[in-house]
């Protein structure tokens, strides 16, 4: 446990898989206070059992991240609980990708389109659920004086890719966030609490995993690196985030050299 860190509160949305699931491991072993909200009951239990050792610095809670009502009365009950909030990672997110309008190749008539429903739920849980985490947060890190990090999760795919035009619209809104929301910050002197983006490439999830091989090829031969972003290589990026003061209002890329093809210059 890093001592220097002792009562210091993260809460992560997302955290009961994935990238937030890491994150919550890291943080919790560090020695930070975690809150997981995640809509997955069934996951939040497999987390408190498999950090049954960690149970005094772990509260875990469904919530609809959707909802403000929702994520203000988790908010509250993790500064009961904890006193205090210093880091917030709203980790959750979705796709559903689907082209804008797709075309028939023999009858040139369109014969599907990206539904409303694909559209707005991807804007609801990656942008408006994310805007509720870290507002609600840092009204509490305000008002309490909490020195901090907000961060946030843009994506490689910010800069757009074909078939995602509600995922890229959420996640390049979110790599702007950080120099707007400091430049208010700074506005009203409030220069305790940090905001930094990361923009992840393609990492190796069990979603990358489970692909089919040739797939995974294409999608390695665009990375210089030669290989799939580790999701230790992130879990890194934050926790250096966290301990180098200087790193503030700008957006991170996490992608060992990724070549963007398929788009308009």
């Amino acid at each position: 446990m890093n001592l220097k860190v002792k009562n210091k509160t993260i809460v992560i949305s997302g955290g009961a898989s994935g990238i937030g699931l890491a994150a919550v491991k890291k943080f919790i072993n560090e020695g930070f206070n975690v809150c997981v909200l995640d809509h997955n009951q069934d996951a939040l239990n497999k987390l408190d059992k498999e950090l049954t050792e960690y149970k005094n610095q772990l509260l875990s809670k469904v919530c609809d991240i959707t909802q403000s009502d929702k994520v203000s009365l988790a908010m509250d009950e993790c500064m009961a609980r904890f006193g205090s909030i210093n880091a917030v990672l709203p980790a959750a997110g979705i796709v559903k990708d689907g082209y804008f309008i797709k075309v028939d190749r023999d009858t040139k008539k369109v014969k599907s389109h990206m539904t409303e429903s694909q559209f707005k739920e991807v804007i609801d849980v990656n942008l408006t659920g994310t805007f509720n985490t870290i507002q609600q947060a840092a009204i509490r890190m305000i008002d309490n004086q909490c020195k901090g990090v907000l961060y946030l999760v843009s994506s490689i795919n910010q800069a757009g890719q074909l078939g995602q035009l509600n995922y890229a619209t959420t996640k390049h809104a979110l790599a702007m966030w950080p120099k707007l929301l400091v430049g208010e910050f700074h506005k009203q002197n409030i220069d305790f609490i940090r905001v930094v983006s990361i923009a992840p490439g393609y990492v190796e999830t069990p979603i990358l995993k489970n692909i089919k091989p040739e797939i995974k090829q294409k999608i390695i031969d665009n990375i210089a690196l030669g290989r799939l972003v580790q999701v230790e290589e992130i879990i890194s990026t934050l926790w250096h985030i966290w301990e180098n003061k200087a790193i503030n209002a700008t957006n991170i890329e996490i992608s060992g050299g990724h070549i963007q093809v398929g788009i308009c210059k």
